[in-house]
C-alpha cells in the first residue's frame, strides 16, 4: 500500500470517528454517564482522567467483549503496543512506541515491564498467560523506570486480578470454535467471604488449542498448545487502617510447537521440503524432528496496606518460579540435519517493595519507597549437527557433531523512588520524580561434546566468569495544568535508565564476551485528558519523544548467522496518539485509538547484515555491515489503530442483545533491525463480528461470533533460515485466519 493510500485511509477513518462522536445530534441532551476508570499507574488510585500520564486502561468486561484471553491479544486493543514473536515464549516481548528487546540472552531483561498485581516479572516469557479473572489492564506508554524500576524502559503492561468480595460471587464460562482453529476453554470463579473481615477467591481455567500448522511428513497439526492453571487470593481485614493479601498461582502450557513455516526456499532445501512449496502464504511444515515447548509458572504474594494518619504504608513482597523447555527443528526439512536445538531454563526471582503515600487532600502529596530484586537464571542448551553431506569430514560424510552449554545468571538490584506534586493553585501542580538503582549482574558458563558425538559442534569451553555492575540517578520533572473542570493538561521530561548486559549464548568465549553498555534515555511527553459533553466523550491525546542512547537490541551476525546482543548507538521514537471512549446514546459504545509511530535508529554507522544481504552485497553490506543511521526501528508500524462498537438493544423484557463491529489496521513494519526487505510484513486490517444475548439480571450470557471475517492473512515474525542460507522462514499467527465459535458465561 503507498504512502498516499495509507495516509487516505487514516484521515477517512478519523474524519468518520470526529464525525460521529462531536455531533450535537448524536450527543442530545440525557441522564446518562461514562463511568470513571480508575487506575494506579502513579502507585496510587487515581481517576484515569486526573493521571499525567498516557495510559491504556482495558477493564475486564471490556476483555471479555473483545475476547481477549491471552495476554499477547492485548495488542489487539492497544495502537501503541505491539508483540515480537520468536517462536517461544522466552523469546518474545512487547514493545510500546517501537521500544522493546527480543533477546534469546539469559543475561538480558525486557525494556517493557510485565507487572502482575503489582509483582514486576523478572523474564519476558512469563507475561504470556491466559488473563484470568482479571478486573483490568494497565498499559503505560513510554519510560516507567521512575516507579516500576529498571526494566521499564519503554512501559509497563500491568495486570490486575479481581480482589475477593464482600458478598458471595461464582461464575462459569467457555469458549469453543466451531469453525477455523479447534479449541475450546473452561474457566471458573468462586468468591466467598469466609468471616465479617477474611475472604477468598479462587479462579481456574483449561484451554486447548488445536495446531493451525500442518506437518506433511507426519500428518499432524501442530504450533498448538495446551494450558491450565489457577489462583486463590486471600484478603483480610485486620482492622480498620490494617489488611493483608495473600496471593498464590499456578500455570502451565505445553504443546508440540513452535515451528516456523518456509516462506522462501533454495533449491536444496526445496528438495528435501518435497510437495511442501515454500511461499508467503504458506502454513505447512515438513519436519520429523521432535517438536515442543513447554512452560510452568508459579509464584506467591502479600500484599500489606496499613493506613496512619492519613499516610498508606504498602509492602509488596514476592517469591516467582518459571521453568521452560523447547526444541525446533532448526533445518526445517525431513533430512535430519539439525534436529536437536533444545534448551531448558529455570528462573527464580524474590522482590520486595515498600513505599509511603501521603494524604492526597494537602498541596503536597507524594510516593517515596524502596525496592529490591534478585533474580536468578539457570539455562541448559543442546545442539546437534548430523554432517549427512560431509560438511566438515567430506570423505566421512554422516558424522554427528554436538555440543552442549550450562549457564548460570545472577542479577540483583537495590533502588530508592520518589515522585511528588506541589499545588502551585488549585488548577496547577508541578511534579518531580527521582530513582537511584544500584544492580549488579554475573554469569558462569561451561561448554561441552555431547556424549556420543563425533567432536564438538563448537569448540568445548571451560567453565569461565564474569560479572558488571553499575548504577544510575534519574530525574522526571513536570506539570498538569487544569484547563478547566472538564479539561487536563500536562508537560512532562523523564530520564530512564535499562542496566547493563550480557549475551549469554550457546558460542559464547571469553574473548567475545564483553558487557553491553546500561541503556539510557530522556522522554517528553505533552499529553491533554478531556472529558466532554456531560461525561459522555473522553477523548484523551499524547505528543511524545524518546531519545535512547546505547539502545540494546538482538541482531543476526552476517558471517555467522549468531544472535548477537548490542548497542545500537541512538535511536528515537516519536508521535502522537489518541484514545477516546463514547456514549453518544445510552445504548451506544464506541471506543477506539490510533497510534502515529516514527521510530528511528539517528545513530548507527556499523550496523548488522543480514546473511542474504551480505552473500547480495545489498545495502552496501561487503565490509560485513552498513549504516543504519535513519532507518527505521523494527516491530514498529508507522500507523495502527483500533475501533469497536456496539449497540445494546432490548429483547423482551427480561433480556438484551448487543452485536458489536471491530476493526484494527496496521501499517507495514520490519521484523528485524538490518532492514531485510525479505523480512516486512505488508500493512493489513481485520475485522471481528460478535453478537451476545445477555439476561437483564447478568446471571448469564452467550456471545456467538466471527473474528477475522476477511481471513486476512499475516505472520507474527519472519526469519532467516541460518542452514539453507538465503532461505526465509515466518510465523502464521494463530488469528491469522476466519474463526467462528460460541462462548458463554453463567453467574452465581
Amino acid at each position: 500500500m503507498t504512502l498516499l493510500k495509507k495516509n487516505y485511509l487514516t484521515a477517512v477513518i478519523a474524519a468518520a470517528c470526529a464525525g460521529a462522536l462531536l455531533s450535537p445530534v448524536a450527543f442530545a441532551q440525557a441522564d446518562y454517564a461514562l463511568e470513571e476508570i480508575i487506575v494506579t499507574a502513579t502507585k496510587r488510585a487515581q481517576n484515569l482522567q486526573d493521571v499525567a500520564l498516557a495510559v491504556t486502561a482495558l477493564s475486564g468486561e471490556s476483555l471479555a467483549a473483545s475476547r481477549i484471553s491471552r495476554s499477547e491479544d492485548l495488542v489487539n486493543l492497544s495502537p501503541s503496543l505491539t508483540f515480537q514473536s520468536g517462536g517461544s515464549d522466552n523469546g518474545s516481548s512487547y514493545n510500546i512506541r517501537g521500544i522493546g528487546t527480543q533477546s534469546f540472552s539469559s543475561g538480558v531483561e525486557p525494556s517493557i515491564a510485565a507487572v502482575v498485581d503489582g509483582v514486576i516479572l523478572g523474564r519476558s516469557g512469563m507475561a504470556f498467560t491466559e488473563l484470568l479473572d482479571v478486573k483490568r489492564v494497565e498499559i503505560l506508554r513510554g519510560p516507567q523506570g521512575m516507579l516500576f524500576g529498571k526494566n521499564a524502559s519503554g512501559g509497563v503492561v500491568h495486570i490486575v486480578s479481581n480482589d475477593p468480595s464482600d458478598i458471595f460471587e461464582a461464575s462459569i464460562g467457555g469458549k469453543h470454535m466451531v469453525s477455523g482453529t479447534d479449541e475450546y476453554s473452561v474457566n471458573a470463579m468462586v468468591s466467598v467471604p469466609l468471616t465479617d473481615s477474611l475472604g477468598i477467591r479462587a479462579a481456574g481455567y483449561t484451554t486447548d488449542r488445536d495446531g493451525h500448522i500442518e506437518n506433511v511428513a507426519t500428518g499432524r497439526d501442530v504450533n498448538g498448545r495446551k494450558s491450565e492453571g489457577g489462583r486463590v487470593k486471600l484478603n483480610w481485614q485486620a482492622s480498620d487502617n490494617l489488611s493483608l493479601k495473600w496471593t498464590s498461582d499456578y500455570s502451565e502450557k505445553s504443546g508440540e510447537c513452535c515451528q516456523p513455516q518456509p516462506r522462501s526456499a533454495t533449491p536444496t532445501e526445496a528438495y528435501f521440503l518435497g510437495d511442501l512449496v515454500a511461499s508467503e502464504d504458506n502454513k505447512s511444515i515438513s519436519v520429523t524432528g521432535d517438536l515442543y515447548n513447554s512452560t510452568r509458572s508459579w509464584g506467591h504474594s502479600a500484599e500489606l496496606n496499613w493506613d496512619i494518619g492519613g499516610y498508606s504504608l504498602t509492602s509488596i513482597s514476592a517469591y516467582r518460579d518459571y521453568q521452560s523447555s523447547a526444541n525446533q527443528d532448526v533445518d526445517g526439512t525431513t533430512n535430519t540435519l539439525l534436529d536437536i536445538n533444545a534448551g531448558q531454563s529455570n528462573q527464580t526471582q524474590t522482590t520486595q517493595e515498600i513505599r509511603l503515600a501521603s494524604p492526597q487532600d494537602q498541596k503536597l502529596t507524594y510516593v517515596v519507597g524502596a525496592y529490591y530484586f534478585d533474580q536468578s537464571m539457570g539455562r541448559d542448551f543442546e545442539r546437534v549437527y548430523n554432517d549427512n553431506f560431509g560438511t566438515y569430514v567430506p570423505s566421512f560424510p554422516g558424522l554427528t557433531f554436538g555440543s552442549q552449554y550450562q549457564a548460570d545468571v545472577d542479577s540483583t538490584s537495590y533502588s530508592g523512588f520518589g515522585q511528588l506534586e506541589y499545588s502551585m493553585a488549585d488548577d496547577l501542580r508541578l511534579i518531580a520524580g527521582a530513582r537511584y538503582t544500584n544492580e549488579s549482574l554475573d554469569f558462569e558458563f561451561e561448554r561441552s561434546a555431547t556424549a556420543g558425538a563425533y567432536a564438538p559442534i563448537v569448540a568445548n569451553q571451560a567453565q569461565y566468569s564474569d560479572s558488571t555492575s553499575d548504577d544510575d540517578f534519574s530525574l522526571k520533572v513536570g506539570a498538569q495544568w487544569d484547563i478547566n473542570d472538564d479539561v487536563m493538561s500536562y508537560v512532562t521530561f523523564t530520564e530512564g535508565y535499562k542496566g547493563p548486559a550480557f549475551n549469554v549464548i550457546f558460542e559464547m568465549t571469553p574473548a567475545t564476551t564483553q558487557p553491553v553498555e546500561a541503556e539510557t534515555s530522556e522522554a517528553f511527553e505533552i499529553g491533554i485528558k478531556s472529558t466532554l459533553l456531560d461525561r459522555r466523550l473522553m477523548v484523551n491525546a499524547a505528543l511524545f519523544q524518546s531519545t535512547y542512547e546505547n539502545f540494546q537490541a538482538q541482531a543476526q551476525d552476517a558471517s555467522s548467522s549468531v544472535f548477537t546482543l548490542l548497542n545500537a548507538g541512538e535511536v528515537r521514537t516519536r508521535g502522537l496518539e489518541l484514545d477516546f471512549v463514547a456514549q453518544p446514546m445510552e445504548a451506544l459504545y464506541i471506543t477506539g485509538g490510533i497510534a502515529l509511530v516514527d521510530a528511528e535508529i539517528v545513530d548507527f554507522a556499523g550496523g548488522p547484515c543480514s546473511p542474504r544481504q551480505l552473500a547480495a552485497d545489498e545495502n552496501s553490506c561487503a565490509s560485513g555491515s552498513q549504516d543504519l543511521s535513519g532507518k527505521s526501528l523494527p516491530f514498529s508500524p508507522d500507523t495502527k489503530l483500533n475501533l469497536a462498537i456496539e449497540y445494546q438493544m432490548a429483547l423482551g423484557a427480561s433480556h438484551q442483545v448487543t452485536p458489536r463491529l471491530a476493526y484494527r489496521w496496521q501499517d507495514d513494519i520490519f521484523f528485524a533491525m538490518d532492514q531485510d526487505q525479505e523480512k516486512a510484513q505488508k500493512a493489513y486490517g481485520v475485522f471481528d463480528l460478535g453478537i451476545t444475548l445477555r439476561s437483564n439480571d447478568d446471571r448469564y450470557s452467550a456471545t456467538v461470533f466471527v473474528d477475522n471475517v476477511t481471513d486476512e492473512a499475516y505472520v507474527d515474525a519472519i526469519i532467516h533460515n541460518s542452514i539453507w542460507a538465503g532461505g526465509y522462514d515466518h510465523y502464521y499467527s494463530p488469528s491469522s485466519e476466519r474463526t467462528a465459535g460460541i462462548d458463554f458465561k453463567y453467574n452465581w
